[in-house]
């Protein structure tokens, strides 16, 4: 990059910063507020409106004697969106609006004592101390949900952080809370909420007779959705099919192919209205031949229920709450297959409490058939289905589910059909696993939970969110037995505090005040609950050990807490790359926090030794533990069983067809510690002799373009391959004739243990750790110098080095052993 390209790259930087600095410090400043236990907070589908069951709460609570002292604040994405229920309450004394993303929104968020919401809170957002968090959630779940859909931990990762900070779960019945709650979010174990099996406070208003029924028929036909008293209401009511609340799917043109459809196949006297979900109205709304066919958004989904003789959905939780009316629901499912595939549902189709249709014109004959008593007649032919699932799917939901939930949450009141959520006993794992770039790290980590007993244990695995490609793609190859958290964006905190933060990072505490210290210590702790919710685990993982951020986040965390060391700390501290140190600061500031753990995990005994020896002043000696890294023994093998990519080995034939190539393969980061370029020069030597032997070598980092250097410098262009990083290395290994490792340390070489599960021989340096992976004969272990590493390697081209014994799968049953000791469990 020119110094001209710089200039404007670090120009463009600042503006960037200094534009988000005033939102940042407003956010900031509102988080130093005094939390308000008079103020309440309502959100609905993001802003979409007054809607759902915050609706149905703030009008009772609005109307409740007894609390006229609160004042409530409802956040909107639009403020200027036409919604006669908002006008209607412009100008109370007690209410007000909010733009969601706004300063005002913010400070409600940071400030309401109670915060009630049916979808979720954005990430950035974390439950301060003082606040109670309500989560009505919108419907009992059809569709599959959480960890039960594909790519589960991925899209539900700030539902689950939300459920974890709430202290009230809205349940429909005990079906909600299990399928959905404990087993699809996971939060058995970990999750702290209350669940409320209470009913659905929005059901409260299909209980209003036939006047209310009326006045709902009265209110559509006002606000645009024509319907006379007389005509039967069809209601088509499709599930949203989006991925994401904030990328809807624009199918209004086929709605409206299917309302016209039906409609045209229908006798006089029956009206099909559309009911479409909030996130797809503002594209329903522009669709014309929608007219008067749209039930708008602002009218509450439940008083349009009370109006609807027939319900037509598909895979929408809508029919949960209409079970209430013991009125027909027929399902419409033409792509029921493909749905299945995609995203599943929890009932199947013979335990739908309704028939099912694939085409229009079998839609128009069951709806035209409601009423009749014939054969067809949906009243008939499913009441016993009906009834048997409002028992199961919405036993409470009797009118009284309103004031069932204020008793609790506002009253304090206790009341049957409330519990805590499940726990089976395991005890509780929380993982930092790392920055997640392809390292030796994150391979040990990624091997550790899927070595792990998890019927013995409930794992949680920690990440930092990231659109890395290279994270992504490690990152969804956690075992998915652990649920997942994603970490997203950072600590809301003035610009001050950020700089005694930095302090903090770089290992300076003991440079701030008292009052400073406890502050951070204080925003460390809310940033945790911003990241874990109230979750609360017995043994808590800083697996990296690298991040002074990660060290002191998880400091804060109740439980048992250990963070790894996975090399010489003190070298890596003191490594220099171009010229730098690229740990210097961090691992300073690392070091300093190892106050707050109880454990400090090395990989090795020897490594254990060498830490306990340079970090004493850190920590207690008996602190100071050791337990080695696991091997994913499946992937390692099934990774061995495939060919070599193209353009790895096939270049790096013998010149002399009638000789076999001897092919020496190494795989590490390109970093000083690892030190190929010994190994090169050491092979230099070798292929002088014997012209046979050839060199692979597997990795990237910041040394590549030096050691390639070297290889042309040194003529061995012929002989020497630079791979870079491979996503399956062990298909190249299992095609060499020796593994060689040049390091000058490691903490625990896994790549030795790789080769020898491949059944490679191995010479290696005699780098302090070396006995953690190759025990005395098990390979050629030589000085750490060019010359002995030459002669281990001649040795190996002339036989003398071959495979050793070694069970890969009982090693792993010791080693987990060995990290289940070493985080303190009995």
């Amino acid at each position: 990059m020119s110094s001209a390209a710089r200039l404007a790259a670090k120009v463009k930087r600042v503006v960037r910063q200094v534009a988000a600095a005033g939102p940042h410090e407003l956010r900031a400043a509102a988080q130093e507020l005094p939390v308000d236990p008079g103020l309440v907070l309502y959100e609905s589908f993001g802003g979409n409106g007054m809607l759902c069951n915050p609706e149905a709460i703030f009008r009772a609570l609005l109307d409740d004697m007894a609390q006229q002292h609160l004042r409530h604040v409802w956040v909107l994405k639009d403020l200027d969106a036409a919604d006669p229920a908002v006008e209607q309450l412009k100008g109370h004394p007690r209410v007000r609006f909010v733009k969601r993303g706004s300063t005002a929104y913010h400070q409600a968020l940071a400030t309401a004592g109670l915060l009630i919401n049916n979808a979720t809170f954005p990430p950035h957002w974390g439950k301060r101390p003082q606040q109670v968090y309500l989560n009505t959630w919108h419907g009992t779940p059809l569709k599959k949900m959480g960890y039960d859909e594909a790519r589960g931990a991925f899209t539900a990762r700030n539902v689950l952080r939300n459920f974890l900070m709430a202290d009230f779960l809205l349940s429909s019945s005990p079906f909600m809370s299990e399928q959905m709650f404990e087993r699809a979010y996971r939060l058995t174990n970990v999750g702290r909420a209350r669940l409320l099996e209470l009913g659905q406070p929005r059901t409260d208003a299909q209980f209003t007779g036939a006047q209310g029924a009326a006045a709902a028929r009265a209110c559509l036909d006002e606000h645009g959705a024509r319907v006379s008293p007389q005509e039967t209401l069809v209601l088509l009511a499709p599930t949203w099919k989006g991925a994401s609340f904030h990328a809807p799917v624009d199918d209004a043109a086929s709605l409206a192919d299917q309302v016209h459809e039906l409609q045209s196949q229908l006798p006089p006297g029956h009206r099909v209205l559309l009911k479409v979900h909030q996130q797809v109205y503002s594209y329903a709304v522009r669709e014309p031949r929608l007219e008067g066919r749209l039930v708008p958004n602002h009218i509450p989904t439940n008083t349009v229920l009370a109006a609807t003789d027939v319900l037509v959905t598909d895979y929408s939780s809508i029919f949960f709450d209409f079970l209430t009316t013991g009125r027909p629901i027929i399902f419409f499912t033409p792509d029921r297959e493909d749905y299945d595939d995609q995203r599943g549902a929890y009932l199947d189709a013979c335990d739908l409490p309704g028939p099912q249709a694939t085409t229009v014109s079998q839609l128009a004959e069951l709806a035209a058939a409601v009423g009749t008593g014939g054969d067809m007649d949906p009243v008939r032919t499913h009441r016993e289905l009906r009834d048997a699932a409002r028992r199961t799917y919405a036993p409470r939901d009797d009118g009284g589910a309103t004031q069932r939930v204020l008793d609790v949450v506002v009253r304090g009141e206790t009341t049957e059909g409330t519990r805590p959520l499940a726990r089976d006993g395991r005890p509780t794992l929380l993982i930092y696993l790392g920055g997640m770039m392809s390292n030796g790290i994150t391979s040990a980590g990624l091997n550790l939970l899927r070595s792990i007993d998890h019927e013995r244990w409930d794992v949680t695995a920690l990440v930092q969110e990231s659109d890395n490609a290279d994270r992504v793609v490690n990152i969804e190859m956690i075992d998915p037995r652990a649920r997942q958290l994603h970490r997203k964006g950072s600590m809301v905190m003035s610009k001050r505090l950020r700089s005694a933060r930095r302090k903090l990072m770089r290992g300076r505490r003991d440079s701030l005040s008292a009052p400073v210290q406890s502050k951070l210590d204080e925003h460390l702790a809310q940033e945790l609950r911003r990241t874990v919710g109230d979750a609360v685990f017995d043994h808590v993982v800083d697996f990296s050990g690298y991040s002074p951020a990660w060290t002191f986040l998880l400091g804060q965390a109740p439980g048992r807490r250990a963070v790894w060391q996975h090399n010489d700390l003190l070298a890596d501290q003191m490594r220099q790359v171009h010229g730098r140190r690229p740990h210097e600061r961090n691992l300073a500031g690392v070091f300093s926090s190892y106050h707050l753990y109880d454990r400090l995990v090395s990989v090795s005994e020897a490594l254990r030794d060498i830490n306990a020896a340079n970090l004493g002043q850190y920590a207690a000696a008996e602190k100071f533990v050791a337990a080695r890294n696991t091997l994913d023994v499946q992937r390692v093998l099934s990774g061995a069983a495939e060919r070599p990519p193209a353009g790895t080995i096939d270049c790096l034939s013998p010149a002399d067809p009638g000789c076999d190539p001897y092919l020496f393969v190494t795989v590490g980061r390109l970093s000083p510690e690892k030190n190929q370029a010994r190994l090169i020069q050491a092979f230099a030597a070798v292929h002088a002799k014997r012209p046979q032997a050839r060199l692979v070598v597997i990795g990237d980092g910041p040394l590549r373009a030096r050691l390639q250097d070297m290889v042309e410098a040194l003529g061995l262009g012929d002989a020497v391959q630079l791979v870079g990083l491979q996503r399956n290395p062990w298909s190249i290994m299992a095609a060499s004739s020796c593994f060689v490792l040049s390091s000058d340390y490691e903490g625990q070489p896994m790549v030795i243990l790789e080769a020898r599960a491949i059944g490679l021989p191995v010479v290696s340096t005699a780098f302090d750790s070396v006995g953690s992976a190759l025990e005395p004969g098990a390979g050629i272990v030589v000085e750490r110098t060019v010359e002995a590493l030459a002669d281990g390697m001649l040795k190996a081209v002339d036989g003398e080095a071959v495979p050793s014994a070694f069970d890969p799968y009982a090693y792993n049953e010791v080693v987990v052993s060995e990290f289940e000791k070493a985080v303190g469990a009995p």
